[in-house]
C-alpha cells in the first residue's frame, strides 16, 4: 500500500526516529527565539506530527498547537502530552488539517514552525506557497518562522542511498529499507519505504509508503518566502548554529519574520 503516514508506519514512527535528537532540537528553537526576540509564548506547530517538538516546547512552558493530517499521529501525541506533561505545563492543542488549507480561530502566534522537513511534503510551487501561507495567516507581524528541509545542492552533490535500519521492539525487532529516486526538474525525491515488524523472527505487519519529497536551493526559498509574506534571516546548516551551508549540508534551517 503506498501513501503517506498511514495508521501502521504511524505506530512505528516513534520507534524508527528514536535517536533524533529532539531536545537539542528544541534547544536549538529557544535559542532562535532569544537571539530574534521573540515576543510572547504561543506556538504554532505545523506537521507536529507526534509531538516530539509540540511536548518538550510545552514543558519549557510555551502555549503549543500542534495541526496535523494524520489522525493516528495525532491520537499518539495527545496520549503522550497525557501521560509526559505535568499539572504544571501548559497541555498543547493537537489538531486535525491539511497544512495547506487549515483555518484556526483565536489570537495570532508569535512563532510558526515546521519542523522535520514539513515543508518539503509539498512538492508543487502551489502547495508549498499554501502552507506558506497558513503560516503567514496565523501569526502576527514580526513573529518568526522557522523550518528545516533538504538542501538542493547537498541533494545534487551527495545523492540518496539505498539504506535499511534495524531497531530493537517488544518481542523483536521494526525493520525498515528506503530507496530514493530523483526528479532534478521538478526538486523532488521519491522516497519508499518499506517497514517490517517481526515478533519471535516471524513477520508480523509489512508496510509500504512513498513519500515525495521537495528539495529547495536559497533563492528559491527567498522567493517563495517573500511571495508569502515572509522574510528569509538565517539559513544555516542544521544542528549547526554557526554554519553556513555547504554542498555536504543534507538539512538546512530557515529562519524567517512575518513581514
Amino acid at each position: 500500500m503506498t501513501g503517506t503516514f498511514g495508521t501502521d508506519y504511524a505506530q512505528q514512527y516513534d520507534l524508527l526516529y528514536q535517536d533524533k535528537d529532539y531536545d537539542a532540537e528544541v534547544a536549538l528553537l529557544e535559542r532562535l527565539f532569544t537571539r530574534h526576540a521573540l515576543r510572547g509564548n504561543a506556538v504554532l506547530d505545523l506537521g507536529c506530527g507526534t509531538g516530539q517538538h509540540a511536548i518538550r516546547l510545552a514543558k519549557r512552558g510555551y502555549d503549543v498547537t500542534g495541526v496535523d493530517r494524520s489522525p493516528e499521529m495525532l491520537r499518539i501525541a495527545r496520549v503522550k502530552a497525557e501521560q509526559s506533561l505535568d499539572e504544571l505545563s501548559p497541555q498543547p492543542s493537537f489538531v486535525e488539517g491539511d497544512i495547506t488549507s487549515v483555518k484556526l480561530g483565536g489570537s495570532p502566534f508569535d512563532a510558526a514552525l515546521m519542523m522535520f522537513a514539513v515543508l518539503g511534503y509539498q512538492v508543487t510551487n502551489e502547495a508549498v506557497r499554501a502552507a506558506l501561507g497558513t503560516a503567514r495567516a496565523h501569526v502576527r507581524s514580526g513573529a518568526l518562522f522557522v523550518c528545516d528541509v533538504w538542501y538542493g545542492p547537498a541533494v545534487l552533490s551527495v545523492r540518496p542511498s539505498e539504506r535499511t535500519k534495524v531497531v530493537d521492539a517488544p518481542g523483536g525487532q521494526v525493520i525498515r529499507s528506503v530507496r530514493t529516486s530523483l526528479d532534478t526538474f521538478a526538486h523532488r525525491a521519491d522516497v519508499d519505504y518499506r517497514v517490517w515488524r517481526l515478533h519471535n523472527k516471524e513477520v508480523i505487519a509489512e508496510m509500504h509508503e512513498t513519500h515525495a519529497m521537495r528539495f529547495f536551493f536559497p533563492q528559491e526559498l527567498m522567493l517563495l518566502f517573500e511571495a508569502e509574506g515572509f522574510e528569509l534571516v538565517e539559513l544555516r546548516a542544521f544542528g549547526d548554529d554557526d554554519a553556513l551551508p555547504t554542498e555536504n549540508s543534507w538539512n538546512v534551517l530557515a529562519v524567517a519574520r512575518a513581514k
